[in-house]
Formats: structure tokens, C-alpha cells, sequence
């Protein structure tokens, strides 16, 4: 084998497999990871069942990689929303509802691949790795940073504690309204679009400027 051929396999392979990680996403769009099947992942791909198992063991094998696609759009998504709004002169209610339309923006977009993302998350830690707990902590800091940003606002004592709880209420309100709208307890609430997350941000609002007892 010449020297300048492995380079070339290794770019094949890699072109190979990102193409098999695309095939898969597409078909996220139609059906569950679970009800996915590797001969459909080959077909879907345009290449060969023994393809799939040169680069992926089984079809588990494909959750790390699924996992990275949905990292790579969410860093997209935040560099294009603009990150947190931290600027004192837009107000915290605006900022929060900055926050929360184009994160439940984002999911309903991405609900096919978010959805298996989460999913995954939740019942193979062992494959997913760290960066579940790193996304998690992302979150949480965005929110940690967003109510330190507008402290002269926000009259809760403990700003740790309600950044947590602000990001607890955000993430579970998008997510079962986003991924899972027609079997979990999203259905329970009739607004959609911008008026389902400024409500969900003006909730929040109400909780950060709301004293102690």
C-alpha cells in the first residue's frame, strides 16, 4: 500500500460515516431511534449493511455520534440567537423572553433529533458520556449568569438557587412542550409559538421578583 492511500481510506471512512450520522438524522424525521433499523440506516445512506458495521459496532454505537450532532446545532443556534441577553437596559422580562422564544424555537426545529437526543440521555449514560452532564451545566450557568446580569431586578435571596430553579422551569417546560406535545403534559396548555414561551418567561419573571417569605 502506498504512504499517500491510508489518508485517502481515512477520508473515505470519515466521509462514510458522517453520511451514515446524516442518514440517520433524516430518519428521525419520520420515526423514533428505537423503531430505526441498521439496514435502514445503509439504505438511507446509499451504502451497504457491512458499510454500517465497518465503522459502527450495532446500532447503539451511533448514540455518541447522534449525540455530537445535536451539540454541534445547539452551538449554532446559541452563537446565532446572540447567547444570553445580559444588557441591564433591555430589562429582565425582555431578556427572559429573548431566552425563551428562540429556545422553544430552537427545539420545536430540532424536536426529531433533540427528541432521540434526550432520550438516549437518559437510558444509556454509559454511551453519552460526559457531555449530557456538560450541556446540563451549560444551562444552568446561562441562567446563573442571566440573574447575576440583572440583580438590582431580582429580589430572591438565594441567586444561585434561583437560577437553578428558573433553568429547572425552562428546560421542562420546552421540552415536553417541544418533543413530547402530544403524549406528555404539554397538551395540558393551549398556547403555542412566542405566547407559550413569553408565558413560560413571564412565570419565571414573576417567580425572580416575588420576595421571600
Amino acid at each position: 500500500m502506498g504512504q499517500g492511500e491510508k489518508p485517502a481510506q481515512q477520508a473515505r471512512a470519515q466521509r462514510t460515516r458522517d453520511e451514515l450520522v446524516r442518514a440517520l438524522s433524516r430518519l428521525l424525521q419520520r420515526k423514533s431511534f428505537e423503531d430505526i433499523a441498521v439496514a435502514e440506516i445503509a439504505k438511507e445512506a446509499g451504502v451497504s449493511v457491512g458499510a454500517v458495521y465497518r465503522r459502527f459496532d450495532n446500532k447503539d454505537a451511533l448514540i455518541p455520534a447522534l449525540f455530537e450532532v445535536y451539540e454541534d446545532r445547539l452551538a449554532a443556534w446559541f452563537g446565532e440567537a446572540g447567547g444570553v441577553v445580559v444588557d441591564p437596559e433591555v430589562g429582565l422580562r425582555a431578556s427572559l423572553r429573548h431566552l425563551a422564544r428562540a429556545s422553544f424555537a430552537f427545539l420545536q426545529r430540532e424536536a426529531p433529533i433533540a427528541r432521540a437526543a434526550f432520550a438516549q440521555a437518559r437510558q444509556r449514560p454509559d454511551l453519552v458520556g460526559e457531555e449530557w452532564s456538560a450541556l446540563l451545566a451549560s444551562s444552568r450557568d446561562s441562567f446563573h449568569q442571566l440573574v447575576q446580569a440583572f440583580g438590582s431586578e431580582i429580589v430572591r435571596q438565594d441567586k444561585a438557587a434561583a437560577g437553578g430553579a428558573v433553568a429547572y422551569h425552562f428546560n421542562t417546560a420546552f421540552v415536553e412542550k417541544a418533543l413530547y406535545r402530544d403524549e406528555g403534559v404539554g397538551a395540558l396548555c393551549a398556547l403555542e409559538g412566542d405566547d407559550f414561551a413569553d408565558a413560560i418567561a413571564d412565570m419565571a419573571y414573576g417567580y425572580l421578583t416575588t420576595p421571600d417569605d
